[in-house]
């Protein structure tokens, strides 16, 4: 039987859990809340495998640590870590209260590198296993009014690249996700009125399609996914031409901004 850990599972997360149950992992979910975590644990069971809801605030170093240890002592050994908690409150950042960027990198960043270093060892040590690392769009193209939030992403990213040539040859694979927006609560929060106009020509896809890109990401340790389609190809335009896509993302901005 294989095990995944899924860290943020009160999101999107919730429905990679599912979509990993359905696949026949025995899943471990972690969230800052309970009730929707154990909600979502009775349905992975309900699909023949086991399931465990704990709940864990990644921004703390102990409770990461806490995290894998309870889901290795329940499940076993862990073979698939998912890290995708995160939020985000959107401001210019000339605004940007303090707390909510250090509150934003606390948890994106910071609870993403506990969580595996709490992993890593135990991969490390049986010469298997593959974490996978939910970042963003974000993280590859900064945008105005989401700098607080572009810069756990970009981290992430940064994070990944680096762990990624440190195991190689090790057993360990580590594979990224990067969504575009999403059709989540995410967005209660970080209000997608905030983000800059061009951005919202790339279409919101659903929690559903995001889950089946990461446990694609889990079963074949891809580098780089990114969705949809149309994100990824802005994103290497963005690679290829840095300058043009960031002029073509401010006047089409401008334009839709103004007529609102």
């Amino acid at each position: 039987m294989t095990r995944a850990v899924v860290v943020g599972a009160g999101v999107f997360g919730a429905s990679t859990a599912r979509e990993l149950a359905r696949r026949g992992y025995d899943v471990a979910l972690a969230a800052r809340r309970i009730e929707p975590l154990e909600a979502v644990a009775a349905e992975c069971r309900a699909a023949g495998v086991r399931a465990l809801a704990i709940p864990a605030d990644v921004s703390q170093h102990d409770d990461c640590r806490r995290l894998v240890e309870t889901a290795e002592r329940e499940l076993g050994p862990l073979d698939v870590l998912v890290n995708n908690a995160g939020f985000a409150t959107f401001d210019a950042i000339e605004n940007a209260p303090g707390d909510d960027l250090q509150s934003m990198m606390q948890t994106n960043y910071f609870g993403t590198v506990w969580t595996t270093q709490a992993a890593l060892p135990g991969m490390l040590a049986r010469g298997r296993g593959t974490i996978v690392n939910v970042a963003s769009i974000a993280g590859i193209m900064g945008y105005a009014r989401m700098g607080g939030y572009c810069a756990t992403k970009f981290a992430i990213i940064g994070f990944t690249e680096a762990l990624r040539d440190e195991v190689l040859g090790r057993g360990v694979r580590v594979a990224l996700v990067c969504p575009g927006t999403t059709e989540t609560e995410f967005f209660v929060k970080a209000e997608r009125g905030k983000m800059p106009g061009a951005s919202r020509l790339i279409l919101a896809v659903s929690p559903e399609r995001v889950a089946r890109a990461i446990c694609a990401a889990a079963e074949d340790g891809r580098y780089r996914r990114i969705v949809p389609f149309t994100a990824g190809a802005y994103m290497r335009f963005k690679e290829l031409m840095p300058r043009a896509a960031h002029f073509f993302m401010r006047v089409v901005s401008r334009s839709m901004e103004k007529k609102h």
